[in-house]
Formats: structure tokens, C-alpha cells, sequence
């Protein structure tokens, strides 16, 4: 992989992992960060020697030199940033949702397209290994039909001011559902409430009604006292449920449960290295495109408007 210089805006929690990862990475160097608090920016000067730290990302993206960059900026400011960046001749990795409503996405796509540049979206259980060896043998019809995919995404938050339940964690149900069934509901239903504030919900339980008769659900909640990140594949054959965080799949057979032989990856690294060696390469497909943000911000579009009207709505993907 060729020599890349590229920058992270904004490095609170999620940011500073990008930048220990890329640091891993032989041939890239984190050459500039953005962010309004100056521990965040100095953690970057201190622990990985970062020459150009900026409170105003807009500095970040005058830098010629800087080839891409991820953008870990709340969810607000995605599509401002983002399309900033593409302006700039930035390559974008973004991390989930790619912005706060489809149209703004398909603006980013564009834009990218006409500029030639890479977006991906931080869609990262696609490079997850236990969801990768799950999919192959779906794909090899291990299972046999598959008849449904139960989704646990639940852990204890705090109310966050700026999202509910559904843009937080719904990307990560329809994402996933997509990856491995290969195709984007047909009909939605959610039901969802708000518990320790008036309103933004906290708990939502969605259903998606598959285009080949699969049914995906899946229990989202940020009031569950234990974190569980879980997918049930349901076939005809055998099933199997994953472990998304220990990257374990057990599977379940005649009567017979077993192990398969998983060897966990870094899925965060994974997903960087495949976003750099997407850029300027078009035999390497980008497995978590613009394209399947927009498409996920659709189905979270959909999962709102089922929420408000008190019913199942078409979706005519």
C-alpha cells in the first residue's frame, strides 16, 4: 500500500481510536486533527506525535498533502464536513450515519462521484470476522433458507441530547441485515418510546420485511443493564447465533450445538486499511459505500415515518 498522509476530524472517544489505529497502519501517517478541546488535540501531539493539531477542521482541509480524511464530528455536522472535504479533493470515510436525512447523502454521493473520490460510511460489522464467516456460509447456502435474522442490539446509555435509539443503533440493524441477506426491506414496522424524557426514544423494536420472505427484527434499547450485541440466523437446516463483540458463532444442528473455529479480527483497522486501498483503485469495490449509507438513512426514514403514523409502511426498495 503506497505512503498516505490523512487527517481525523474530530478525536473525542471515537476519533482517538481512529488515530491509535492508523498508527498501526505501515506507510500512513495522521498528519493533522481537528477538535474544539485541546486535551483531545494534545492526547493526539502526545501519544502519536501528530505535527498539526486544529481547532477549526476547515485549516485541517487546506492541506494539500492530506490525501483523506475520517470524519468522527457529531452527527449534525456530517454532512457539512463531509462535503467540505470532498470539495477540498478529500477522500471520506465518515462514520455512521453518513448525515441526518437521505437527500443530504445522495448530495455527498454525487459530489463524490463527480469528483472521482472514495466515500465510505463506518458501517464497520461488515469487516466484522464472525459476520464475514456467517455470510460465506449463507452464501453457500450452509443454512438453507434462511427464514428470519433476530437482532439484539441493546446496552445501558445516558439520554443523549442529540439522537434517539433508532439514528444511533438502527444503522448498525439495517446495515447488517443488508450485508447478509443481501437486499433492503420491502415493508417496515417500529414501535418505540422515550422512558426518562418526554421525547427521543430510548427503546425501539423494529420489523423489516424482506423482498424473499425473510423477516429481520430487531430490539434496540439503551436501558438493557447488560450490553448484548446478537444475531440469530434462522434456517431451514441449522441456525446460528453471533456474538458480533467476541466474534463467536455457535451453531446449532439436529439436536447438536458446536463452535465454529472464528479468529477474531481488529475491525476498526480492517476497515481503515480497505477504505486506503479503495482510493485510486477501481478494481477495489468499497464494501461499506456513500451508496449503502444513504440506503441505510432510507430505512431509518422509513422506521420514523412507521413510528409517527402507528403503522407498517411500504418502502419500495
Amino acid at each position: 500500500m503506497r505512503r498516505f498522509d490523512v487527517g481525523v476530524l474530530g478525536v473525542g472517544y471515537w476519533g482517538r481510536k481512529i488515530v491509535d489505529e492508523y498508527g498501526a497502519i505501515q506507510g500512513v501517517k495522521v498528519k493533522a486533527v481537528s477538535d474544539l478541546l485541546d486535551k483531545n488535540l494534545e492526547y493526539c501531539r502526545d501519544r502519536h506525535r501528530v505535527e498539526d493539531l486544529h481547532h477549526d477542521y476547515m485549516g485541517l482541509l487546506k492541506d494539500d498533502s492530506i490525501v483523506a480524511v475520517n470524519v468522527c464530528l457529531p452527527n449534525s455536522l456530517h454532512f457539512r464536513a463531509c462535503k467540505e472535504a470532498l470539495e477540498r479533493g478529500k477522500h471520506v470515510l465518515v462514520e455512521k450515519p453518513i448525515t441526518l436525512n437521505s437527500a443530504d447523502g445522495q448530495t455527498l454521493v454525487d459530489l463524490a462521484e463527480k469528483n472521482n473520490l472514495t466515500l465510505s460510511v463506518g458501517h464497520i460489522y461488515r469487516f466484522n470476522n464472525s459476520l464475514l464467516e456467517v455470510k460465506r456460509l449463507m452464501d453457500e447456502n450452509f443454512f438453507g433458507k434462511v427464514f428470519f435474522l433476530n437482532m439484539t442490539w441493546v446496552n445501558l446509555e445516558p439520554p443523549y441530547a442529540d439522537r434517539d435509539v433508532i439514528v444511533d443503533l438502527a444503522p448498525h440493524y439495517f446495515d447488517i441485515a443488508n450485508f447478509l441477506l443481501d437486499a433492503w426491506p420491502r415493508r417496515i414496522t417500529c414501535v418505540a418510546r422515550p422512558f426518562r424524557r418526554k421525547e427521543m426514544e430510548e427503546t425501539a423494536y423494529i420489523t423489516s420485511e424482506m423482498p424473499n420472505g425473510e423477516i429481520a427484527h430487531a430490539n434496540l434499547s439503551w436501558l438493557a443493564p447488560k450490553k448484548v450485541r446478537q444475531i440469530e440466523v434462522i434456517g431451514e437446516n441449522r441456525s446460528c447465533v453471533i456474538d458480533a463483540v467476541g466474534q463467536e458463532v455457535t451453531v446449532y444442528e439436529s439436536g447438536y450445538t458446536y463452535n465454529l473455529g472464528i479468529e477474531r479480527n481488529n475491525t476498526i483497522r480492517t476497515e481503515l486499511v480497505h477504505f486506503l486501498q479503495s482510493i485510486g483503485d477501481p478494481q477495489i469495490e468499497t464494501r461499506n459505500s456513500g451508496v449503502i449509507g444513504v440506503k441505510t438513512v432510507e430505512m431509518i426514514e422509513h422506521s420514523k415515518r412507521s413510528l409517527t403514523e402507528g403503522r407498517t409502511v411500504e418502502t419500495r426498495a
